[in-house]
């Protein structure tokens, strides 16, 4: 069994048998394996009498944490319709799984308190708007997330996501927000296996990021979405180096175009690009087109 196999993490499941997230969660746990179903509250009228009851968040989706064998032995045995769902813009080998620090930080905000949870399409508000807070006190003490106001709240809200999937907010009293010290985002994601797509699809996403998807355009949820999978797949080739020159331009390149979207780490990719181009000759079509990009995003070369 390879090493990537003998790592456990929380795998996307799509359920496709209709109204049996909570049995194939319930049936995952009998099984062995952590599972988990985002709920909400919902109105519904039986018999004229209106009725509050506990449904998914998202129809048809729940998570399990295990190895991949672990979850793939599940999901073949399963006498329910389920699949382990795939990235929507990544390898398409690749299962679309979630880091576990933000899974965690999911289901401690939101297990077992869902009548104090509004949950929102990650398109329908903005994350980057917040400051990182934990929360003293209450029954969230000690739990962390980012704090905003979003419209049509009156207060504030302690904000926890499922990246790219869902977002949960929930109301918190003032007295028992404390800030955290900012520090960069952790995306939990192992070195690439497939170089030559993930650079590629590195650099027409950030392509499409810079110059393509603009104004008001960046608030919609293709933005987010693109801008997610753009996280998780510079994570992936950040420890790769290119063993010829080509190679490391070509990877340098794409890194630097993402560091200026996310405004992280621009200066080091900028070095790591310039590096890579000195060893490339004054012909080549490739530094020409680095060159414009630094020219581009306003670095004198």
């Amino acid at each position: 069994m390879d090493q990537v196999s003998d790592i456990q993490q929380w795998y996307s499941i799509g359920c496709l048998s209709s109204l049996k997230e909570l049995k194939v969660r319930d049936d995952a746990r009998n099984y062995g394996l952590e599972a988990f179903v985002p709920l909400k509250y919902q109105i519904r009228t039986s018999l004229k009498q209106k009725q509050r009851i506990l449904v998914p968040a998202i129809s048809g989706l729940l998570f399990v944490k295990g190895t991949e064998e672990e979850v793939k032995a599940y999901v073949d045995r399963s006498h329910f319709q389920v699949y382990m769902r795939k990235s929507t813009f990544s390898n398409k080998e690749d299962y679309l799984t979630v880091p576990c620090k933000a899974m965690e930080a999911f289901i401690a905000v939101t297990e077992n308190n869902e009548q104090h949870i509004t949950y929102y399409r990650p398109d329908e508000i903005k994350l980057q708007a917040g400051d990182q807070i934990r929360v003293k006190g209450g029954i969230y003490d000690g739990k962390e997330g980012i704090i905003m106001r979003i419209k049509g709240k009156r207060n504030k809200q302690l904000v926890v996501q499922i990246p790219g999937l869902l977002v949960a907010a929930v109301e918190m009293a003032p007295e028992l927000i404390e800030l955290k010290a900012q520090q960069q985002e952790i995306i939990d994601e192992k070195p690439s296996k497939n170089i030559d797509t993930d650079k590629k699809f590195l650099y027409d996403t950030a392509h499409r990021l810079l110059f393509d998807i603009t104004g008001p355009y960046k608030e919609s949820a293709e933005y987010f979405l693109l801008l997610s999978e753009l996280k998780r797949c510079r994570a992936r080739l950040l420890p790769i180096k290119g063993f010829t020159p080509a190679t490391e331009a070509e990877l340098a390149l794409p890194l630097y175009m993402a560091a200026v979207i996310i405004n992280e780490d621009i200066e080091p990719c900028q070095e790591r690009l310039i590096k890579a181009m000195a060893r490339l000759k004054d012909c080549s079509k490739l530094k020409a087109r680095c060159e414009e990009m630094l020219r581009t995003l306003n670095f004198e070369y």
